[in-house]
């Protein structure tokens, strides 16, 4: 899957700690590769749920917050 196709599973989730649970879950599951493409679509989600807004791209000034 790309970054995308995963952005717009991970949109279905509304809540951080809900988003932390997927994570974990697919830490073990995903290849190593696919794993890094994974990780780049659930920051880009816990910015948005953060600012309280979709983003195509997440502003620069965004990152601070996501941790």
């Amino acid at each position: 899957m790309q970054k995308q196709d995963w952005l717009l599973k991970l949109r279905k989730v509304s809540e951080i700690t809900t988003l932390e649970k997927i994570i974990q879950r697919k830490e073990d599951t995903l290849s190593q590769e696919n794993l890094i493409v994974f990780y780049s679509a659930s920051d880009h989600r816990l910015a948005e749920i953060i600012a309280g807004k979709y983003f195509d791209k997440v502003p620069s000034h965004m990152w601070r917050y996501v941790r």
